[in-house]
């Protein structure tokens, strides 16, 4: 997600943008800019930068009381933190500003290089797999034909579904022994350990070389959800036994017979259900990004017209 504040930026810089990035060519170098957990980045790459360079731009910023920074091939990463209030988008700039022109004055002749094959070409921004890339024509056209190729033999590779959704359903396993825990011996709400049985799934299908995919995710899903329902049966029907002081199967049958037992049943269930439908959505998209990653390579979007750029 990119803040309101560093659009506006990008605007005036004629940047362009990936779904989380913006990036672009400053004067002679190729910067990316982005927001993080409680802080803006910076990255900023040059046609060259030495020791020296090292130490002037350490000074610039030393100077504007930025602390955090790091080195990158041919560049550097400079975080803005973030604690109360957003970090000023005036002094990013400013600092911007300071670094580029250093940089355009020391090498005034050179422009930043393509990020795949490190020559000095005319370059253009791209997303691959939604990271920003900045890569010239035949390096794109070699990518793309990768990524084709790739697509294509991804398209023949086993789904594994039937191996993956038993995976899941093994790696469930200790979810039960969670909840009896929980339900028997702590008389609490087991709903909680409904989270464990969708982590421990998604763990087993990806061991048992389940295919990351969307019929996957629903696999996933819906070996999660019979688990869940499992665990909360064989818990239940230990916590009656606990109070009955004895394992009588008959009774227990007799037991679970009652309308008002069955309602108590269903509700523990569907209160688990509740709680692992947050975690499952959030998988699932986790997932679903997982499985889309690196299988595209696009132009970036022009921030200014909102449309790919061409």
């Amino acid at each position: 997600m990119l803040w309101p504040g560093l659009k506006k930026l990008g605007k005036e810089l004629n940047l362009k943008r990936t779904d989380s990035e913006l990036a672009g060519t400053v004067k002679n170098c190729f910067i990316k800019l982005y927001d993080g957990n409680n802080m803006k980045v910076l990255e900023l790459y040059a046609p060259e930068i030495n020791d020296d360079d090292k130490d002037t731009i350490s000074e610039i910023l030393n100077k504007n009381k930025v602390k955090k920074f790091e080195w990158i091939p041919k560049g550097i990463k400079i975080i803005f933190s973030e604690y109360v209030v957003p970090y000023s988008i005036v002094k990013i700039k400013n600092i911007l500003d300071e670094l580029v022109v250093y940089i355009e004055n020391k090498y005034p002749a050179q422009k930043p290089e393509c990020q795949h094959c490190s020559k000095q070409k005319d370059c253009d921004v791209y997303s691959l797999g939604n990271t920003a890339v900045f890569i010239c024509d035949d390096c794109y056209n070699e990518i793309e034909e990768k990524i084709n190729s790739e697509n294509m033999e991804q398209q023949f590779v086993p789904g594994n579904y039937f191996s993956g959704f038993l995976g899941a359903l093994l790696f469930s396993m200790p979810g039960i022994f969670l909840t009896i825990i929980f339900f028997v011996f702590l008389d609490s709400l087991a709903a909680i350990s409904a989270v464990v049985y969708i982590f421990l799934g998604i763990k087993g299908y990806k061991k048992f070389k389940g295919k990351v995919s969307p019929f996957g995710v629903c696999i996933i899903s819906i070996a999660g959800l019979i688990m869940i329902a499992v665990g909360v049966f064989i818990s239940y029907c230990l916590f009656i036994f606990k109070e009955l002081g004895e394992i009588n199967f008959e009774l227990l049958q007799y037991i679970l017979s009652m309308p008002e037992v069955q309602r108590e049943l269903i509700g523990n269930m569907a209160i688990s259900y509740a709680v692992s439908v947050f975690y499952l959505v959030f998988q699932i998209i986790h997932m679903v990004k997982e499985w889309k990653s690196g299988q595209y390579i696009i132009k970036a979007k022009d921030l200014t017209k909102g449309k790919d750029s061409s």
